[in-house]
């Protein structure tokens, strides 16, 4: 069994399913990879082709729909939900996936004149990869929290603990490359901050002096790549502070661990990873 639901450019959710007395979905398109674009070229007499570069396409989602009950009505009411290129988000949920996707209705079709009537709908999402649903918080510090409520002390405990080599691992649960979203809490004055992939070799840094109380975003997701600083409420982009042979993450599937240094205060800096698992299909 699976649950479809739409939400519209104005906020309402509509599911398609389990109720069926007024809709039947009796297929759905594009819940599996859209198609990819390699690109070769030939060269002299050499047998087969030189690989030039390769893409995945949009995706397309089509659902087909018998409607039943009160015909005319809920016709008009697809026309409603479904209004034609406007944005809606795609919430798809099976056994083991439970997904989203933003999309732009293309087509909403049918014959009217037919004892059985039927309608599909088009739905193209620039961005091909469906989205998890739940987004997972890693933290990354210094500073290890050894205490949580509630609690009986019959003993001293530590509250807390430093470590050398602060290290934490970012599991990517995704079927390809995702993005994610750091946020940066900085509780005394820092400088030269970098945030190293120990699994990929790469990092992101900042040449910059940092504040107590000052908040780094920075986020690597396709389309949405920004870094900024929250100062007393006010955000500036700080992308021209970024230190040369800085990399965006990209988080392989898998286990991706994490570390950091200062050039100053790294015992007051906490990194918070937000990651969200990117499937191909569902």
């Amino acid at each position: 069994m699976f649950t479809l639901k739409i939400e519209n450019a104005n906020g309402e959710i509509f599911e398609l399913t389990h109720n069926t007395q007024n809709y039947a979905v009796i297929g759905v398109q594009g819940l599996t990879y859209p198609p990819t674009v390699v690109n070769t070229s030939t060269g002299g007499a050499v047998d087969g082709t030189f690989f030039n570069s390769s893409r995945v396409e949009q995706r397309n989602i089509v659902i087909e729909i018998i409607i039943n009950g009160n015909i005319e009505t809920n016709r008009q009411q697809l026309y409603r939900i479904f209004s034609i290129k406007k944005p809606c988000t795609v919430y798809f949920s099976n056994k083991n996936r439970s997904v989203q996707i933003q999309g732009y209705i293309e087509v909403l079709d049918g014959d009217l004149f037919v004892q059985r009537e039927q309608v599909q709908i088009s739905i193209i999402c620039p961005r091909p990869y469906f989205e998890d649903l739940q987004t997972i918080y890693t933290e990354l510090s210094q500073v290890v929290r050894m205490f949580e409520f509630p609690f009986m002390i019959e003993t001293p405990i530590p509250f807390s603990e430093i470590v050398d080599y602060p290290l934490c691992t970012v599991n990517n649960n995704g079927d390809v490359d995702a993005g994610c979203i750091i946020r940066v809490e900085i509780n005394d004055n820092v400088t030269g901050l970098k945030i190293y992939n120990v699994t990929t070799q790469t990092f992101i840094g900042f040449d910059y002096s940092f504040q107590q109380g000052d908040e780094i975003t920075i986020n690597t997701i396709s389309g949405q790549m920004k870094t900024t600083l929250n100062r007393n409420g006010q955000v500036i982009n700080i992308l021209n502070y970024l230190s040369a042979g800085s990399t965006w993450f990209k988080l392989p599937p898998g286990n991706n661990d994490f570390t950091y240094s200062t050039t100053e205060g790294s015992e007051a800096v906490t990194i918070i990873f937000a990651t969200a698992a990117l499937y191909g299909g569902v």
